[in-house]
């Protein structure tokens, strides 16, 4: 548990860094996306702010709006979709490979007890994360750096990725006054809401399996 907890304070932390020092980097990308008058060019530029939301402060939810409004629901989808699981693979593989050196500082023990919780919620706790803000980018690294294996971990960022998307790319397809903030706080809801569902299913199917046992 102090391995998973230390690794998503660390990467929460350097985030709000990056937001606190380049804040004023959201401004210009809205300025950027908004000029773009090409499909084509727009979608490269786009593509290339959320693959790097990874690393810097890039407003993605107003870009996921924009998306929809710019691009309809299925194109905007689309290329949200595939930016968000890059940008998440990313964090991932910065994980796994930071994985080999954060192991030093923590023993077996603890290695197995970050793995065992993360085998236990790590899959929703993904999907939903890709709602909420900084938590997304902290808890791809943060899985990284445990045993799940990348083929899951795509699997459940696909899942998450793909419904925030869509939700996101309807709503800016209807509307060109809704602001991103009020937007983003009424995904963030329907995801907590979605992953308790979720995690209540879960639950008892595992209960029920184990029952039959």
């Amino acid at each position: 548990m102090k391995k998973l907890l230390s690794i998503f304070v660390f990467c929460c932390f350097v985030i709000l860094i990056s937001f606190a020092l380049f804040g004023q980097v959201e401004q210009q990308i809205e300025q950027i996306l908004s000029t773009k008058e090409s499909l084509a060019a727009y979608a490269l530029v786009s593509f290339a702010f959320l693959t790097s939301d990874i690393f810097l402060p890039v407003p993605s939810s107003f870009i996921l709006i924009l998306n929809g409004k710019i691009l309809g629901v299925v194109s905007g989808t689309l290329l949200s979709t595939v930016s968000g699981v890059l940008s998440s693979a990313i964090g991932f593989y910065v994980g796994r490979r930071a994985n080999q050196y954060l192991n030093r500082y923590f023993g077996e023990k603890e290695q197995h007890a970050s793995n065992w919780l993360f085998q236990k919620f790590g899959n929703v706790a993904i999907a939903i994360s890709k709602a909420l803000p900084i938590l997304s980018e902290a808890i791809s690294v943060v899985a990284g750096t445990t045993s799940m294996s990348l083929k899951v971990f795509l699997v459940y960022s696909l899942i998450g990725h793909f419904f925030v998307s869509l939700a996101y790319a309807y709503v800016g397809s209807f509307s060109s006054s809704l602001n991103s903030g009020v937007l983003s706080a009424i995904v963030i809801l329907a995801s907590l809401a979605f992953g308790w569902v979720l995690q209540y299913f879960i639950q008892r199917k595992e209960a029920g399996g184990a029952l039959k046992r």
